[in-house]
């Protein structure tokens, strides 16, 4: 049994509460009996089971001065209160003044209910018209780098119709690990469920034969007698892929505490008025207060439709004469499946201690959106399932450590480290750029605090991106959601160097002649090859570009030191170690980036929709994470310290052109197939079978060494494009400022299109200097 959360039911059982003796069975038998009668009269929409809400401009009961309302009683003008009594909520579409049914008193809703034991059940009628149709719309929603958690989206399709959900939680049966989520979404059992993870879209795993739809209210609640209702739970489970690519944590870090393990004989009254926090994919983070309990909510062929509780915004403290504190409340499309918790009583840091946990208490399935009075907008409200209840009827238990130590990166750490790593090769021939380059590493990197942490902010959703991130995090489409990304950017990031073209030969080979490294030949090299999966043309966001773009950078370098630009400058560098890092990263740069096309692996679907239909992935998908990610991250102790043996830049290494820069990215490439082959990378995870720490340890022990010693080459060449710009744009006599630069003058550097515009490989050459 899970500890319970400590709720005090001495809450509403005050001296001046005339019904404090009336128990949560006391109001659902009331309801049941009375609804009939309550739902036939005028306006009434929908009810639920509640403590009585109070005007916020009533007096408190010991108050010198009394004042009671007698207005229109709304949800967002009244509130519970630590006396409020248990109650039947009636929710009418238009309130209606008690005079306006003098003549017919018979269709007033009745203030109290007289039970046949002589019990009295007070009503409290509130004013809350559904919305028809709502301006409310989903923002852009929030994708994962690598870790699917709690709050995370996933993706399902069904007739042509693409359905996002939340994730809840793991969940297991002591076998397997399943996601939980909505059952709406998932579909039947089979069908295949996706994620953007780092801005590709990815298969996760397909929805599973236990689901639940909606059951008998006394099948769910034994302990009630309820007749004809049913509750509706709405829930799928998802059998992942990997597990390696899943977290239990939020995405704050914070992990779940216990959950709330509610059924008929313990579930209370205190509940409602509590502080809840939800964790959906569109709303983020939603502070709301239980409003209800068993929502009443439809009725259809002689049937009741009930959600368990009934989630609003936080109305006020609930303290004496306290006011309201809460910040604006929505839940949105795509928040189905997000996770409830119960909030503890302190949510914050106290005394350096981490916050309390955060206790599991529900699964949201829906909404439903209640008109506000003037001009208010729509208000929306969640309706969710104890998750108690869903587990035991599913026979599953919450996961509450999984993965917890993997911090959502996506890659970032190589670059980073590189990045940061580049001030050791420089040599001493510039102090002014030494100086300037350190007093800047914050703004193109992390210190070896961070670095070592793995914790990065600024990651694709913060006001400052890290320079050296910022072509992922900032521009690139589908990953960066500031609003700045750009159409072009993808193909900048890589080039399938060992794929063979028309005639036989790989870029690898065709670029031993110098001629050949020219933008217009290699998209007539694009031109004459095919995708191995597909048959068709190479798209031109698969034209990658990525010693093109080093050119286009390191002329622009050149430029801004002529110009005395020493902030344009700085972004410019701080952006080129993105690229360099990415031309030492052998799955960067070639067409086993994630698997080999050659061997594909066929997927027969045997259950759902798609029984008997068939997809083709890459043997070996996955890869491209547990080596650069996973691989990378569980050693990154390793890799700093192997950085900082990077031999400093000669002058004899310096270089004057963009073409020359483009050569030296060439030969980096070419040195990094050498010293990790791409087929070995691939076989070496496929022969382990899994993902996961098992993969890492496989990889990291038999190319570990050898990444290091690419990142080092990647990190030394960085340095002497920097040396080679500074020395070509006279930088000693042209630049002044040697100081760092804020975060928000790097922001504004690189948010214009025109900084370094990212093009594809059929319009780059009209920018690059000849």
């Amino acid at each position: 049994m899970h500890p319970q959360p400590q709720i005090d039911l001495s809450l509403f059982q005050h001296d001046e509460n005339d019904f404090a003796h009336l128990s949560l069975n006391d109001l659902i038998t009331a309801r049941d009996l009375f609804h009939l009668e309550l739902v036939r009269r005028p306006n009434v929409v929908a009810t639920a089971i509640g403590r009585y809400r109070i005007r916020k401009g009533d007096s408190w009961p010991r108050a010198k001065k009394k004042h009671r309302g007698s207005g229109v009683r709304r949800l967002d003008n009244s509130e519970v209160r630590p006396y409020s009594w248990p109650c039947i909520l009636v929710f009418v579409s238009r309130w209606e003044a008690a005079k306006a049914f003098a003549s017919h008193p018979d269709q007033m809703v009745p203030k109290t209910l007289f039970m046949p034991d002589g019990s009295h059940v007070p009503i409290c009628v509130i004013e809350a018209p559904r919305e028809s149709a709502t301006s409310i719309e989903a923002p852009d929603i929030l994708h994962p780098l690598n870790n699917i958690g709690p709050g995370s989206p996933v993706i399902a399709s069904s007739q042509g119709q693409e359905y996002v959900a939340t994730v809840t939680c793991l969940v297991s049966d002591g076998h397997t690990i399943y996601a939980l989520t909505n059952r709406h979404v998932t579909g039947e059992a089979g069908e295949v469920v996706e994620a953007l993870l780092g801005g590709e879209r990815r298969r996760v795993g397909v929805s599973s034969e236990k689901q639940l739809t909606r059951l008998p209210f006394s099948t769910v609640y034994p302990n009630f007698t309820v007749q004809d209702t049913f509750v509706n739970l709405d829930v799928g489970l998802i059998e992942v892929d990997d597990v390696s690519q899943w977290t239990t944590k939020l995405r704050d870090g914070r992990m779940l505490g216990s959950m709330a393990d509610f059924s008929s004989v313990n579930l209370s009254l205190a509940l409602v008025g509590c502080h809840v926090r939800g964790f959906g994919a569109s709303g983020g983070e939603m502070l709301g207060e239980i409003q209800g309990l068993f929502y009443r909510y439809k009725t259809g062929g002689g049937f009741e439709y009930v959600a368990d509780i009934f989630i609003g915004p936080r109305n006020s403290d609930t303290g004496r004469g306290a006011k309201a504190t809460a910040r604006p409340f929505a839940t949105l499309p795509g928040d189905s499946g997000a996770l409830w918790v119960l909030e503890p009583l302190s949510a914050t840091k106290a005394n350096g201690h981490p916050p309390p946990q955060l206790i599991p208490l529900a699964v949201q399935w829906g909404r439903t959106v209640l008109h506000s009075t003037g001009k208010e907008p729509a208000q929306s409200y969640a309706m969710a399932t104890l998750l108690s209840r869903v587990c035991a009827l599913l026979e599953v238990d919450p996961v509450r450590d999984w993965n917890v130590d993997q911090p959502d990166t996506w890659g970032a750490l190589g670059h980073f480290s590189i990045a940061a790593r580049a001030l050791v090769a420089l040599s001493n021939t510039f102090p002014k750029l030494n100086q300037l380059m350190k007093n800047n590493l914050e703004i193109i990197s992390h210190d070896d605090t961070v670095l070592k942490a793995g914790e990065f902010t600024g990651m694709g959703t913060e006001a400052f991106v890290p320079m050296a991130d910022v072509p992922d995090f900032f521009w690139k489409t589908r990953v960066a959601k500031q609003g700045f990304d750009r159409t072009f950017e993808g193909g900048n990031h890589f080039a399938d160097m060992d794929q063979k073209g028309k005639g036989g030969k790989t870029l690898l080979e065709l670029t031993e002649d110098d001629s050949f490294i020219d933008p217009d030949e290699w998209e007539t090299y694009y031109d004459g090859i095919t995708d191995i999966l597909s048959g068709k043309s190479v798209a031109e966001a698969r034209r990658g570009l990525l010693p093109f773009r080093v050119w286009q950078i390191f002329d622009a370098m050149c430029d801004f030191v002529r110009d005395g630009d020493a902030e344009s400058f700085v972004c410019a560098a701080g952006v080129l170690t993105h690229y360099v890092g990415d031309a030492c990263q052998p799955l960067h740069i070639s067409y086993l980036h994630d698997g080999d096309p050659n061997r594909p692996v066929t997927h027969i679907f045997v259950k759902g929709k798609k029984a008997g239909q068939s997809e083709e992935r890459p043997k070996g998908q996955g890869v491209h994470s547990a080596y650069e990610d996973g691989m990378v991250f569980q050693h990154r102790m390793q890799i700093l310290d192997g950085l900082k043996k990077v031999p400093a830049v000669k002058k004899s290494e310096w270089i004057s052109s963009g073409r020359e820069a483009a050569k030296l990215t060439i030969e980096l490439m070419r040195n990094t197939f050498e010293l990790l082959p791409p087929p070995d990378i691939v076989e070496t995870y496929i022969k382990v079978g899994k993902g996961g720490k098992a993969a890492s340890d496989a990889l990291w022990s038999k190319f570990g060494t050898k990444t290091i010693r690419a990142m080092q080459d990647g990190t030394h060449l960085i340095a002497v494009l920097w040396e080679s710009a500074w020395a070509t744009g006279g930088g000693d006599g042209k630049i002044k400022r040697t100081s760092a630069l804020s975060q928000d003058e790097a922001m504004a550097i690189v948010k214009p299109e025109k900084f370094l515009p990212s093009m594809s490989i059929g319009s780059v050459g009209k920018i690059l200097r000849k």
